[in-house]
């Protein structure tokens, strides 16, 4: 989200939110206008802390797979459907299904995710964008957390897709105030 290339960061996102943030001059800044210097930290972020059942009753999450709903899915928001934010299942299926390179691309670090089998011509290039806590921008250009639209049990947590140049796996988070990147996917979810 916020990207018109593969290897840009794109927008920071608690989970959850559908603003949307991008640094300017050190700051997180709303892409709607709405805050010239955000912090990403559990006053800002209503999600934080919140049960399954909690985030629910108030409109965040789904009764059946407890994804996000449509009015606060960062991808649906900014793009409409079919438009949306992948599943932790799907994160698992791109673990399991891909393989995965450390490389650059056009200077920016970052994963190659390539199918494999019939998929083996189809890849995306996930940039190591880093994570924002509070005002800051840690270990951009050597990691990557990109958030799911899934809950992590009946918990406090959500799953995201983390990784390095010596790892990628699914995550839970329950820090769910970290700006984290997004890559949208289309049509429903699996």
């Amino acid at each position: 989200m916020g990207a018109t290339q593969p290897e840009e960061y794109g927008y920071y996102f608690w989970w959850g939110d559908t603003v949307g943030y991008r640094r300017e001059n050190n700051a997180w800044v709303a892409v709607d206008g709405s805050s010239s210097d955000f912090r990403f930290n559990y006053e800002n972020t209503p999600t934080y802390g919140k049960d399954n059942a909690t985030l629910q009753s108030e409109g965040y999450i789904d009764s059946t797979g407890g994804n996000l709903v449509a009015a606060h899915d960062a991808a649906t928001a900014h793009l409409g459907a079919p438009w949306r934010m992948p599943t932790d299942a799907e994160f698992a299926a791109l673990v399991s299904n891909c393989t995965t390179t450390w490389t650059t691309r056009n200077g920016v670090y970052g994963r190659l995710v390539t199918g494999k089998g019939a998929y083996a011509d189809r890849s995306i290039f996930l940039p190591a964008a880093g994570y924002g806590v509070d005002s800051l921008l840690y270990s951009p250009g050597y990691g990557g957390d990109y958030w799911s639209s899934t809950r992590y049990s009946d918990s406090v947590d959500a799953w995201n897709l983390c990784f390095s140049s010596s790892t990628f796996d699914r995550y839970y988070q329950d820090d769910c105030y970290y700006g984290m990147s997004v890559r949208p996917v289309r049509g429903s979810a699996e």
